[in-house]
């Protein structure tokens, strides 16, 4: 036996052997490789790659798969009257069958149909990777969301909104489901001038980033209708300036053209305006009579106004001087349990210089001129505080003191004192009786 397998005969045999065994495997593999890649084609057949779409063989009542591409290429080769049939026809489809799977993910193979017997079909990708998870259903609350509020019609706003149905059936993965933070139906506002009612919008499903999540939504759509309103106010407009006319005159009159404006902006805010003002106008450049055009300083929120601008009559007059004297000191504001009273009695008035055009200040008296001592915030003593002086507009006025010394002492050990003193003076009235009486 030895002898034999030391013979160089057998070793030639068995090399040979061998050999042809390598052949062929390689042989075989060259073959695989040529199906599934480059397809072998007679000289009277035809071939054409069409995309076709791809189903999914499951119980879909169950389950969520995910991995499966919605088209493959699909290579047909055979007679050109069936593949030109085929292509006309379009029945063809691929599929995967998932029907005896768990579970878990999974590299599954692509089948196709429909497809003539004539024909040899070859499919790129032949195979998939699929995920298959259980399906898991949750209703959710419909809000609705709005694109392109800034550009609805001129001073018009969203009022209210509301959806039918208000709650939808989303089916997805529980993974998926956990994510959802929000579900939404859109309404375009672009131009938007009278309500909307029952519009139909698709329903939107995101996470908590704002990122669109692809689940299964029933209904699809929703009917969403919108009450829009127009909040408007018409309030007086008023004149503002900076800067002094030239000191040999003053301004008389400030008129513009348009007394009042309507303006447009949501309720709360029109709540806290009572006037609208124009921008300023710099007096230092006014030194005849005139006419200027000045543009409305709109508040915050307020989206337009019947008016952008106003036109203001400028009438200037000699200037002139007056005092007022004997104008009263009011103190306003006191804080709660307080009262007030001024140090010096001779306090309680002062007099005002009024500068001004000479129309205007004619016939002025006190009560065309009001000084105010705000005690807001002030606590219990002597406190000295400015004097705030107004009087007629376009009028300059000079006060002949700009501060006041007051005290303030807590109201209820007044009434105390009050008291205290009433009580001896009902006794001594008694004493007084009981001697007469004796």
């Amino acid at each position: 036996m030895d002898k034999w397998l030391k013979s160089p005969w057998t070793l030639r045999v068995v090399a040979l052997v061998f050999a042809v065994l390598l052949y062929a495997y390689v042989s075989a593999e060259s073959d695989v490789n040529n199906r599934a890649g480059e397809v072998p084609i007679t000289s009277s057949d035809e071939t054409n790659t069409v995309e076709a779409p791809v189903s999914i063989r499951i119980d879909d009542s169950k389950y969520v798969v995910s991995g499966v591409p919605e088209y493959v290429s699909m290579q047909l080769v055979g007679p050109a009257s069936d593949v030109t049939a085929a292509i006309q026809q379009k029945n063809y489809e691929a599929y995967v069958d998932l029907t005896d799977l768990d579970s878990g993910t999974h590299t599954v193979k692509l089948h196709y149909e429909n497809v003539s017997d004539n024909l040899q079909v070859y499919m790129q990708p032949a195979s998939v990777e699929v995920t298959i998870q259980e399906k898991a259903s949750q209703q959710f609350n419909v809000n609705v969301g709005y694109t392109n509020e800034d550009q609805m019609a001129s001073g018009f706003q969203v009022d209210s909104s509301s959806v039918e149905p208000k709650t939808v059936s989303i089916v997805s993965t529980q993974e998926v489901i956990d994510q959802i933070a929000s579900v939404r139906a859109y309404v375009d506002l672009t131009d938007v001038k009278a309500d909307i009612d029952s519009k139909e919008a698709p329903v939107k499903v995101y996470d908590a980033q704002g990122n669109e999540l692809s689940v299964n939504v029933q209904p699809e759509t929703v009917e969403v209708s919108v009450q829009v309103s127009n909040p408007s106010k018409t309030v007086p407009v008023e004149v503002k300036t900076k800067g002094k006319a030239p000191d040999d005159v003053s301004v008389a009159s400030l008129s513009p053209d348009t007394k009042e404006v309507t303006i447009y902006a949501p309720q709360d805010t029109l709540d806290g305006i009572d006037s609208i003002s124009t921008e300023e106008i710099d007096l230092s450049k006014i030194s005849k009579n005139q006419t200027v055009d000045a543009d409305l300083a709109l508040p915050d929120n307020v989206r337009s106004a019947s008016e952008d601008q106003v036109s203001v009559d400028i009438e200037l007059d000699e200037t002139s001087e007056t005092t007022i004297e004997n104008v009263p000191i009011t103190i306003e504001n006191l804080p709660d349990g307080l009262k007030a009273a001024f140090s010096d009695p001779q306090n309680e008035e002062i007099d005002v210089t009024v500068s001004g055009a000479q129309t205007e200040i004619e016939g002025l008296s006190a009560d065309d001129i009001t000084a105010v001592i705000d005690a807001g915030g002030l606590e219990e003593g002597e406190q000295t505080v400015p004097i705030d002086v107004t009087g007629p507009q376009n009028t300059e006025l000079t006060p002949s003191q700009e501060e006041a010394t007051i005290t303030l002492q807590s109201a209820a050990g007044n009434n105390d004192d009050e008291a205290n003193t009433n009580d001896e003076t009902n006794t001594d009235t008694n004493t007084n009786t009981e001697t007469q009486t004796q």
